[in-house]
């Protein structure tokens, strides 16, 4: 087999990877489902990662079209063509990771946030917590107003509508205290 051939060959199973991959997707649309393959496809939440299947294929593909062109239509050497095929496919491969890098970042960017991110927040009680029980606080953290089941840290009673902080998560517990006059954490001001 000769390099040429080679080239051809690493070009159409990118192009056929690619396909295939958009087809997969289009077809779990339909159905509702949702098919899952990572091949360590995010860095963390909001990255992506730079050797992902999706990264690699771009590489191969842009490896295989460079590696073509400088190979048949170029008619370069074996050297010539493959420093050609590399550097097409890591310019490729490069701008695939900006450009995926780019849309996790914003479509990722959504209102998770950190349990510890509701500690020292002020909240308002929407349901009493009874001595020794359960109620619930509303807050706002990052832009969204959440929920989330309370409790008095001492055990006491808290009524309806009072200010609070929140000073411990357990779970999806909140544990708070009452807010004294004046002194409320971030989220509300008096």
């Amino acid at each position: 087999m000769s390099i040429g051939l080679l080239y051809i060959a690493l070009l159409i199973f990118g192009v056929l990877f690619a396909m295939m991959s958009g087809a997969m997707g289009w077809l779990s649309d339909l159905g509702g489902g949702d098919i899952h393959v990572d091949a360590s496809g995010h860095l963390d939440t909001g990255h992506a990662h730079p050797i992902s299947g999706t990264i690699v294929a771009v590489f191969v593909t842009g490896f295989g079209a460079g590696g073509t062109l400088g190979h048949y239509l170029l008619k370069w050497g074996t050297v010539g063509s493959l420093l050609l095929a590399t550097g097409s496919g890591l310019v490729l491969a490069t701008a695939a990771f900006l450009v995926l890098d780019l849309i996790f970042s914003q479509t990722q960017a959504g209102s998770e946030f950190a349990a510890d991110a509701m500690i020292g927040r002020t909240a308002e009680v929407t349901t009493p917590i009874p001595e020794n029980g359960a109620g619930e606080v509303a807050f706002e953290i990052k832009g969204q107003h959440e929920s989330a089941s309370a409790r008095s840290i001492d055990g006491t009673a808290v009524g309806r509508g009072r200010l609070v902080v929140i000073e411990k998560v357990t779970g999806a517990t909140v544990h708070v205290r009452a807010a004294e006059a004046g002194k409320v954490g971030p989220g509300r001001s008096q």
